[in-house]
């Protein structure tokens, strides 16, 4: 199949409805940032926070690290059966061990208890 050459000043855009601006493809009401599940989840989460540390920033629970905790850890993800609401599946940990806990999964997170397999996770359930 042969094209025809472009015009000279010619973007070689196509006018889609989108585009054009036409108002009957745009949505009037706005997508949701998250599901009222997912935000009745975070309000308990945070709800147990303040329970379990009202009055002071605990410090991190990995051994020999001296800084404040940041973040909440769960050592049973949400991806391996655990709650996010569940205070015994909440460690306090700071940023830089959180996100190496987190990404690159070390050894000695699982040694340490900062991680647990769902498999370990079920054996101590039953």
């Amino acid at each position: 199949m042969k094209r025809a050459p472009l015009k000279r000043g010619t973007k070689g855009l196509k006018r889609t409805p989108l585009a054009r601006g036409e108002s009957r493809l745009s949505r009037t009401t706005p997508i949701r940032q998250q599901s009222t599940r997912r935000q009745r989840e975070n309000r308990e989460r945070r709800a147990m926070v303040r329970t379990l540390w009202p009055d002071m920033q605990p410090g991190c629970v990995v051994l020999d690290c001296g800084r404040l905790a940041d973040d909440v850890h769960e050592p049973l993800t949400r991806a391996r059966g655990g709650s996010i609401t569940d205070p015994a599946n909440a460690q306090p940990v700071c940023r830089p061990h959180h996100d190496e806990i987190t990404f690159t999964e070390p050894a000695w997170a699982y040694e340490q208890g900062l991680l647990v397999h769902s498999w370990d996770a079920r054996k101590e359930a039953s």
